[in-house]
């Protein structure tokens, strides 16, 4: 019993690279999510959509990088297939450019 105990423990965890990565629905969901805040906050105020523009550039840019990785890239595209990747840099793109183009397109119409 103890033998199995001590085994068990030294053993590496099975969790695989795909743990920990943010399933393709909630980067969309992170992407209607940024859009609405996004839509609601140019309303009010054309400046207010820049506020959450830097952090959500900043996790954006923490996801690619992370996919660019050399090790962990590969393992991921082996892992969740080529299809997420592309989801993944679409949504990253997404969540960078949407609320630049809510503040512009309320900047534009107050002209």
């Amino acid at each position: 019993m103890i033998l199995a105990a001590w085994l068990v423990s030294a053993a590496p965890a099975a969790a695989g690279v795909s743990d920990r990565e943010p399933a393709s629905g909630a980067l969309w969901l992170a992407v209607i999510a940024v859009a609405g805040m996004s839509w609601v906050m140019a309303c009010r105020r054309w400046w207010l959509p820049l506020l959450i523009w830097a952090p959500v550039a900043f996790l954006a840019s923490e996801l690619i990088a992370e996919l660019g990785d050399p090790i962990i890239g590969p393992a991921v595209r082996d892992e969740l297939g080529a299809g997420y990747i592309l989801q993944a840099d679409l949504c990253s793109a997404l969540l960078v450019v949407v609320p630049l183009m809510f503040a512009n397109i309320r900047m534009a119409r107050l002209r």
